[in-house]
């Protein structure tokens, strides 16, 4: 009987232990950036947007043209404009867009994707507080080829911005690097 009372109080402390240190990571894993642990940046470099007018950098995929001739990225933005679109080559198109103060963009967005709901299927490959990226077909009688989008946000000197993909979407390889870059978002910090 004893040595069944010490394991069970061994075992309430080690379960103890488990969720008290469970709290930290889930504090540490609710901030206001996509997490940036697990992504493989491999093939990307990074870009500062600072000369653009935003305290941000982030990784870009080099891409090469078929003579294979490094294509640079470039970054179009008119002054006191709110829209930044960042390009390189034809295909890869995100747009950067400042939403000030306003917060939860990702959860805006998927209510205006329901609502897309009798127009076209949304399948979702990756779905997070910060970042969705999806698949959308219109339905199986209206024909039509699947395209791919991704919409993240992040917060930049307490400012709220959108990176997303163009309205038409992209090839789900070009989607999935865009995803990369929304994960890689950060301020630049002063050293």
């Amino acid at each position: 009987m004893k040595r069944y009372i010490l394991s069970t109080l061994a075992m309430a402390l080690v379960i103890s232990m488990v969720s008290c240190g469970g709290g930290k990571e889930d504090e540490e894993n609710t901030n206001e950036n996509p997490v940036t642990e697990d992504v493989d940046f491999e093939g990307m470099s990074e870009m500062s947007l600072k000369d653009n007018g935003l305290n941000m950098k982030i990784m870009l995929p080099q891409v090469e043209s078929s003579t294979g001739a490094s294509i640079e990225p470039q970054v179009i933005h008119e002054d006191g404009d709110y829209l930044w679109h960042v390009k390189i080559g034809n295909k890869f198109h995100l747009v950067i867009e400042d939403f000030g103060k306003e917060k939860n963009k990702v959860a805006d967005e998927k209510e205006r994707l329901a609502d897309l709901d009798d127009i076209f299927v949304i399948e979702f490959i990756e779905d997070t507080d910060n970042l969705i990226m999806y698949k959308r077909t219109l339905h199986a009688d209206q024909g039509g080829k699947p395209s791919y989008h991704v919409y993240g946000e992040t917060v930049v000197d307490g400012y709220t911005y959108v990176l997303r993909s163009q309205q038409d979407g992209s090839f789900k390889p070009i989607i999935e690097d865009m995803a990369k870059t929304i994960k890689s978002a950060k301020p630049i910090t002063e050293a």
